[in-house]
């Protein structure tokens, strides 16, 4: 996925009203690029974790995060690592 996606995608995650309809794939790569560790647990479950070891898990259904509540907690992992709608990726 290139830079342009990517950027597209963290600006969704950050839009107003909240998104119901994110794309996991599209988030996962942008997870990976942003140097997040991913891991797959039970069904349904995805485990994210920054270099320090800090965590958040969320549930994607049917590939997609279609919860305002996982989007928020994804919003408010993303900003804790320093992450806004903002930040420019390379």
């Amino acid at each position: 996925m290139g830079i342009g996606k990517l950027q597209k995608k963290l600006q969704k995650i950050f839009a107003h009203p909240i998104p119901t309809n994110l794309d996991w794939r599209g988030v996962e790569s942008l997870l990976a690029h942003l140097g997040f560790e991913i891991e797959h647990t039970k069904k349904g479950h995805v485990k994210i974790k920054n270099e320090e070891g800090k965590e958040v898990v969320l549930i994607v259904h049917n590939h997609e995060i279609n919860n305002k509540d996982e989007v928020v907690k994804l919003k408010h992992f993303l900003e804790q690592n320093g992450i806004t709608a903002d930040t420019k990726l390379s």
